[in-house]
């Protein structure tokens, strides 16, 4: 598969994909975000799906190479792949791509994630975010360092000699979002209200004791009007970011992903003492694709 003029790349998620249009120079041109993740494409129509996002965004597109990542690789995905075992670097995870023909003709490309085997009894994958992680090191000209990805499932990742040495997966977002939708620490809350003090606080609380015992700590602030209900939300926040971060070893560490859920993180680190910077998520992605875009062209 070869690289030539413009082509696209892609970030078919479970939730979300993202597209970017990129010229022959490897710089951007376009961009499109849809929720229209992998749970929202019907019986396997992911062909039909990817058609129909890209014709409603470009005029012209069946000509263009496409190049994907993320969980579009994944057992529920368009073809289920492999992944690469830690330590892993681009040059064997472009080895191990699938191309094919979509059904309007574009040469495709998919590239697989990657595994962290620990002890041999416990494993770890991630599925696009080893993109971002690439591309940050050709971002940081960095050749070892320790990224935390924020997410659904947060991913803390050590890059050693210009390879993903390991992967630790986090379920913070995804217990943010079940504690305070479907327990009763979030039930009957009002509107909810940012408050810098008060995820603080939970950042600062979260540091001694087990988690399941201070997420009950939500409901007693409440009850005794420790903490107003409309900033209950901000202090689940705080303690799940601070417990995840109360392991870190490390006294430097970069934050990659979008602004807005990296400023809490880097809001935490600042409380907690640990040295940490930002780096965009899409620039991170768009800089690791095209490394391995070029690695697969020869370039």
């Amino acid at each position: 598969m070869t690289k030539t003029n413009n082509y696209l790349i892609i970030d078919w998620g479970t939730t979300n994909f993202r597209a970017f249009l990129m010229n022959d120079k490897d710089s951007l041109i376009d961009s499109t975000q849809q929720n229209k993740g992998l749970l929202s494409v019907q019986d396997n129509q992911f062909a039909e799906t990817l058609h129909s996002i890209l014709s409603d965004w470009l005029n012209e597109f069946e000509h263009l190479p496409i190049y994907m990542a993320g969980m579009v690789g994944s057992l529920n995905g368009w073809v289920s792949l492999d992944y690469v075992e830690t330590p892993a670097a681009p040059a064997l995870i472009q080895q191990l791509s699938y191309q094919f023909i979509t059904d309007w003709g574009a040469a495709a490309c998919i590239f697989p994630g990657v595994k962290h085997v620990k002890d041999r009894t416990q494993a770890d994958v991630m599925r696009g975010e080893e993109l971002q992680v690439f591309g940050l090191a050709k971002l940081k000209l960095a050749s070892n360092f320790i990224a935390i990805l924020p997410g659904t499932h947060s991913k803390h990742i050590s890059f050693e000699q210009d390879k993903i040495k390991s992967v630790k997966t986090f379920m913070t977002g995804e217990l943010f979002s079940i504690i305070t939708q479907h327990s009763l620490l979030g039930k009957n809350l009002p509107k909810q209200k940012a408050s810098d003090a008060v995820f603080r606080q939970g950042v600062e609380q979260s540091q001694s004791g087990q988690l399941t015992n201070l997420l009950f700590l939500a409901r007693t602030h409440l009850l005794f009007d420790n903490i107003a209900d409309m900033h209950i939300e901000e202090f689940i926040s705080g303690l799940l970011i601070g417990y995840e971060l109360k392991g870190l070893t490390q006294s430097q560490i970069t934050i990659v992903g979008g602004k807005g859920l990296c400023q809490r993180y880097l809001l935490a680190c600042n409380l907690l003492g640990i040295a940490a910077d930002y780096a965009n998520g899409d620039d991170c992605f768009m800089a690791g694709m095209v490394q391995l875009i070029n690695l697969k062209s020869g370039q």
